[in-house]
């Protein structure tokens, strides 16, 4: 690994301690598993998607780069960063936020990581900005259930917005994406924290513009919008441009690379650990689920006050008594479904309830 270079060997030894739980020394590879880990370097290094080794494509993504790197160096410089991404439903705004928060962690030296790095209700945000260090990305996924206008009544939003009036110091770079109009954006989050506004007309493809400083202005010159021509899904993509220039916030157009295969199914996984913030799935939910997860809840805490009682322990008996075999990974997956249901009923409980006290005053 000499020739690789620090960075590089620094990143070949993290893939290779994250898969198989030792270090380059300890381990003799086969073929298939140095396969393995130069397929890994390859994405996590960006080659594959960022299309850097293309003469062809060297400039089709130097928006995106330049856009990314912009947002490092405003942090670095005392500044705060919030990047607002709005677009149709399946428009393309959460592929877009994690190859933002890919390119600014690879910047940063470190790798990109949907569970660290993706939020998905207020209390996952507020957690993170204690958790994550310094210029690190948070991507808020689907950010309308807990930055939309008809929350900012509720507890946990007006809790949300002083941790970010007080997060300064660590210049986190937030990423928010939002599947409505942008009027339907809480008025803080939009006046007061929002820095650049990117809206996706194609997938991959979308408009960014800037805050406007006039004092007298409003921010985003919304009105603006109603004097340019409408188009729909089916106008041309140039045609949309040509429009959208004549608004005066506008900046410039943004491509965005694709994520890889690989990537997309971490960002699902962790999606799907969160599908209790869904509000339909949510709905179908009844005492006994609540119940159901709460023992299991207690059983994980028992396990973690009592030695004696491990998760070995656990899958014996059941196999010795039951003669059903399960796997750990099974296990951690009901407790970690568990956990986001107490987390998501203890919420809206907290929220009812102080609605209900704010109602009785």
């Amino acid at each position: 690994m000499e020739g690789l270079g620090l960075a590089k060997r620094n990143l070949v030894e993290k893939i290779i301690t994250d898969v198989w739980k030792t270090s380059p020394q300890q381990k003799v590879f086969t073929y298939n598993e140095l396969l393995y880990v130069i397929q890994e370097l390859l994405d996590q290094e960006g080659t594959k998607y960022l299309q850097d080794t293309d003469g062809k494509r060297s400039g089709h993504f130097s928006v995106f780069r330049s856009f990314v790197e912009l947002l490092l160096y405003r942090n670095m410089a005392n500044y705060d960063s919030m990047v607002l991404i709005t677009s149709a439903k399946g428009g393309g705004k959460s592929s877009a936020a994690i190859m933002m928060a890919k390119y600014h962690c690879k910047l940063l030296g470190i790798t990109f990581n949907p569970e660290r790095h993706i939020a998905y209700n207020n209390a996952d945000v507020m957690n993170k900005i204690d958790t994550l260090n310094k210029f690190e990305p948070i991507i808020c996924d689907e950010a309308v259930r807990f930055v939309s206008s008809e929350d900012w009544a509720k507890k946990s939003t007006k809790e949300l917005k002083k941790r970010l009036a007080q997060v300064r110091t660590k210049h986190l770079l937030f990423i928010l994406c939002f599947p409505l109009k942008i009027y339907k954006l809480e008025k803080n989050f939009l006046e007061a924290f929002t820095n650049y506004w990117i809206d996706l007309y194609g997938r991959g493809v979308g408009a960014v513009f800037v805050k406007d400083n006039n004092p007298v202005h409003d921010t985003w010159r919304l009105k603006d919008f109603l004097r340019l021509s409408a188009y729909t899904e089916f106008t041309p993509k140039s045609t949309i441009e040509k429009e959208l220039k004549k608004h005066p916030n506008y900046w410039q157009r943004i491509i965005f690379p694709r994520p890889s295969d690989a990537l997309y199914n971490q960002y699902l996984n962790v999606r799907e650990l969160n599908v209790y913030d869904d509000a339909n799935i949510l709905s179908t939910v009844g005492k006994e689920d609540i119940h159901t997860a709460l023992l299991i809840l207690a059983l994980r805490d028992i396990m973690l006050h009592d030695s004696t009682l491990t998760m070995n322990r656990i899958l014996l008996h059941i196999s010795n008594e039951y003669s059903i075999k399960l796997s750990k990974k099974v296990i951690q997956d009901r407790i970690e479904d568990s956990k986001q249901l107490v987390l998501k009923i203890r919420d809206k409980t907290i929220d009812f309830g102080m609605a209900e006290q704010e109602n009785s005053l």
